[in-house]
């Protein structure tokens, strides 16, 4: 299962009403969904409650009214009053999108992936038919959780429709563009595959899943720097979560890594430099390394990244000798 939370929100907004949904997305593009959402009776949003409560009774036919009372219980983890509401307003009008969307954000969070994809159906459906910014977002959205519903069920290839669908009216969407990489990998198209993690990436570098599954196409091709980089930037990104550390783990120690550079700095460059990269990927904080790093820049001809390497040197050491040395040769870029 997934260690990593990732959230999205959903607004899908049709007669001023606004569904709010929590996404946990996670390693190797499997989704959880957040069951532990109980909020104490004294919290600021159980006040809300009661008072939405209190609105309801007063405006019973009000469903925008009674669309923020049933997405306010289902933040609070109130599930059973919040079908209430929700049933209450498909009672009154069957094709309030809305509700059948924040249905099945309930089903998403259960992990009832195939009544979560009848919502998003019938969700998208309805907000399809609509114009304006409103309906375009919450059919955006609708596609994505759809094709998340789908992906769930092993229904890659059309889940991978429904993400592209989602992309085409969100294209800067890091998330969509990583779970449509993770369909394509199922699929076994291996050549988009990466180039649908290079989008990810590319809206969001930080990335941890798709920084992750770079590090590991990478370290398949050979490249050791680039790989041990990818995973830093995961580790970095998804603290507590074991994969991307055992990745790096798994490429030895820094110390190690710093011998070789240094043996190799004056007879093999290009190989020094993949070992000082590695160095500075396992242990950031490792200042030999950093400046070793940029030692071996510098020599390559590279003074920006000599230059970014040694300030990290002395961030990380301000009396750092060396550094201050390097950072004086190629120049502080001011």
């Amino acid at each position: 299962m997934i260690d990593l939370k990732r959230v999205r929100p959903l607004d899908a907004a049709i007669a001023g009403a606004v569904v709010l949904v929590v996404l946990l997305g996670g390693y190797l593009g499997y989704t959880v969904w957040q069951s532990n959402l109980q909020v104490r009776e004294a919290t600021p949003i159980a006040r809300g409650i009661d008072e939405l409560i209190a609105a309801v009774r007063k405006e019973p036919d009000n469903l925008p009214l009674r669309m923020r009372l049933a997405q306010a219980l289902a933040l609070a983890g109130r599930r059973n009053e919040a079908v209430r509401q929700y049933e209450s307003i498909l009672k009154a009008q069957k094709d309030y999108a809305p509700a059948i969307a924040g249905l099945g954000t309930l089903a998403l969070r259960e992990k009832d992936w195939a009544a979560a994809e009848g919502y998003f159906r019938r969700a998208a459906d309805i907000f399809g038919a609509n114009e304006g910014a409103a309906a375009t977002q919450a059919l955006e959205q609708s596609y994505f959780y759809l094709g998340t519903a789908l992906m769930e069920q092993k229904e890659y290839e059309e889940a991978a429709s429904y993400f592209k669908e989602a992309l085409r009216l969100k294209r800067d969407s890091s998330t969509t563009h990583y779970l449509l990489a993770v369909c394509l990998r199922e699929m076994g198209l291996s050549e988009a595959y990466r180039e649908s993690l290079g989008n990810a990436l590319m809206f969001d570098p930080r990335h941890p899943e798709a920084n992750y599954d770079m590090g590991r196409l990478l370290l398949a091709d050979g490249d050791i720097a680039g790989a041990a980089e990818h995973f830093r930037t995961s580790a970095d990104a998804a603290p507590g979560v074991d994969l991307p550390v055992k990745a790096l783990n798994e490429l030895g120690t820094a110390a190690k890594r710093v011998e070789a550079a240094r043996q190799l700095r004056a007879k093999d460059p290009g190989k020094a430099l993949v070992e000082a990269r590695v160095a500075v990927a396992i242990d950031p904080n490792d200042v030999a390394a950093q400046v070793l790093l940029g030692q071996i820049y510098e020599e390559a001809g590279n003074s920006a990244k000599a230059r970014a390497v040694y300030k990290t040197a002395l961030t990380l050491d301000p009396e750092n000798d060396a550094a201050k040395a390097g950072l004086e040769r190629v120049g502080d870029g001011s």
